[in-house]
């Protein structure tokens, strides 16, 4: 580690050496910035070791509730340490962001709900670290150095807070840069877009930039006014005031070069009123207690960041997968809180990086053991559903009243293919696909008795009207409901139909008239006296014929119907009788009421 970042030798201001004193404090002021932005590339960098995101730009679920959870305990320990009282603005950003961070998840964006939770428990860690502050500064109100060291001290906390928020901004303009650079690529029809796109992320990169400067410098007046800056450089801390409200005005209208102008010389005239305050309400500032102080707070930092890998570590259940490195980091972290307790800020800062590295360590060891294991659950539990699923299907498929009841064939047939089909993929260990199929199988079954009890009473009702058609046979078939006229409706050998059939034909008119929805099958049949063409062709010829009488003279409409010779291939009675075969010259009118068609 460099020099520069060690505890520098603290200012000492003095009646009898006002001007070297005001040089060393300015030294003092330049080292302490290179401090917090030494701390802010910390903090970016281990954002950016934490491996929330994965290939592609998607985050892990996981990863990404653990990070939210880490969040929730940072801002409850904040409040419990009573951030809400002594850090309230610190504290209410915190907040506002874990809750931004809550509702990107819940919309799927996973990239700005990591950075909204990375940045409310940074925020979180800086109230905590604010209300810690403030209790050492009661501790050491009797001193008027010891206060004045602690308004600077908190002032490093503003400046790393400040810093923290640049880097976010400026990731996630990089992001927005980075995103607007690969639509340029993919379309090239969509240049103009992109290159919009690329000015408004540049125009976001500049105001979050002056926006930073204009914070910081609203940070530092605060701390001037605090220290007596209205006293003491009244004029430079009302010209800085005024150079931030022109700033803000030309931030507004996207004049960036003067807002950073005007940024700039606030920031100047901010500095010569909080050193002129600084000076004009304290002789002398107590090195060793700043020194004190600063040790306690690098050690208060170092534990912070322990415990954040331990959490870490421990979501992956490292205390498992990982055992000996795990609780190597538990007993350094309590040995390292153990000795902040004692106030030995040296031991304490060197146990917090030991167990900070053994937690890594750890979460490195268990976390892709971890990842396996819950494949594995994954893996198990689809399994489990998939076969679930199939009982599930057979379960109805195999129940003894399915026989007796009455079934659209096509669903039913369907249901059983995709049964099989998911048995097969079980056997393939495809378990998705199984659970997709078998809950298909079982919908299908369940759509096949449902429209199976609707077809039912459809054909209840049919059969019923069908008892006003004279000396005709009503029944169900498997493919609808079905009207037979069988004997002499045909002389033997003939197509023409039987005169004294048409009243007849015509009450059964009627009744396909009244379920109009359905389409009608006529099929002719004959006996088995012939030729099986003749018969053939016979029986094609009175289906024809009976159909052109329907839709000719009983005004059925042709659309409905169809006809079809069978020949002597379907017999109902035995044909070495003569009432067998008088019973198998039939035409059956069937009402195709099982047809799935009828009941999308």
């Amino acid at each position: 580690m460099e020099d520069w970042f060690l505890p520098q030798k603290e200012v000492v201001l003095n009646g009898s050496h006002w001007r070297d004193g005001l040089n060393q404090f300015m030294r003092y002021i330049v080292r302490s910035a290179r401090y917090a932005a030494y701390w802010g590339c910390i903090a970016f960098h281990v954002l950016m070791a934490l491996g929330f995101v994965g290939c592609g730009g998607k985050v892990d679920p996981i990863l990404l509730e653990s990070s939210l959870n880490d969040t929730q305990k940072a801002i409850a320990e904040a409040r419990r340490l009573g951030a809400e009282e002594y850090a309230t603005e610190t504290f209410n950003k915190a907040t506002r962001m874990f809750e931004g961070a809550q509702q990107a998840q819940r919309n799927g964006d996973g990239l700005l709900s990591i950075e909204l939770a990375v940045w409310a428990a940074m925020e979180s860690q800086i109230a905590g670290a604010q209300v810690r502050q403030r209790i050492a500064q009661n501790r050491i109100d009797g001193a008027d150095a010891e206060g004045l060291r602690a308004v600077i001290q908190e002032m490093e906390y503003k400046t790393q807070a400040a810093q923290v928020r640049q880097l976010i901004a400026e990731e996630k303009t990089r992001r927005a840069l980075a995103r607007a650079l690969r639509a340029e690529q993919q379309a090239i029809a969509a240049h103009e877009e992109s290159m919009q796109a690329r000015k408004d992320a540049q125009n976001v990169l500049y105001r979050s930039q002056t926006q930073v400067v204009l914070d910081k410098v609203e940070l530092v007046l605060d701390d001037a006014q605090e220290t007596g800056a209205l006293t003491y450089a009244s004029d430079n801390y009302q010209t800085a005031r005024d150079l931030i409200a022109q700033a803000r005005v030309a931030l507004a209208q996207d004049n960036f070069d003067r807002a950073k102008s005007l940024a700039e010389q606030a920031e100047s005239y901010a500095n010569k009123a909080r050193i002129a305050a600084v000076a004009g309400t304290s002789a002398a500032v107590s090195e060793s207690q700043a020194a004190k102080l600063q040790a306690h707070t690098n050690a208060t930092v170092a534990i912070a960041r322990a415990q954040f890998e331990v959490d870490r570590a421990e979501k992956v259940n490292a205390f498992e997968h990982a055992a000996e490195l795990f609780q190597r980091a538990i007993t350094n972290l309590e040995g390292a809180n153990m000795a902040l307790t004692r106030e030995q800020y040296d031991q304490a800062l060197q146990l917090a990086a030991q167990a900070e590295s053994s937690a890594n360590d750890a979460f490195t060891t268990a976390e892709p053991i971890e990842r396996e294991r819950l494949a594995e659950e994954a893996l198990e539990e689809q399994m489990a559903q998939a076969k679930d699923g199939v009982f599930r299907a057979e379960e109805v498929l195999n129940q003894p009243t399915l026989a007796t009841m009455t079934l659209i064939p096509t669903l039913h047939v369907q249901a059983k293919a995709l049964l099989a089909d998911a048995k097969v993929a079980i056997a393939d260990e495809n378990y998705a696909h199984a659970i997709t199929l078998a809950q298909q199988s079982h919908e299908h079954l369940m759509a096949a008795i449902d429209k199976g009890k609707e077809v039912e009473a459809v054909e209840t009702q049919i059969l019923e009207a069908a008892t006003a058609v004279p000396d005709a046979e009503a029944d169900r078939s498997e493919k609808g409901a079905l009207i037979r006229f069988s004997g002499d409706l045909f002389q033997q050998g003939s197509s023409a139909i039987n005169p004294k059939f048409f009243p007849k034909i015509g009450k059964l008119a009627e009744v396909l008239k009244m379920f109009a929805d359905y389409k009608v099958r006529i099929e002719g049949h004959s006996d088995s006296s012939g030729g099986t063409e003749v018969n053939l062709r016979l029986t094609q010829r009175r289906a024809d014929a009976f159909m052109k009488y329907l839709a000719e003279k009983c005004d059925v409409s042709l659309e409905r119907l169809t006809a079809i010779g069978l020949g002597e291939d379907h017999p109902i009675a035995d044909n070495n009788s003569q009432v067998g075969r008088n019973r198998n010259r039939r035409i059956d009118t069937i009402l195709l009421t099982r047809e799935i068609e009828n009941h999308e």
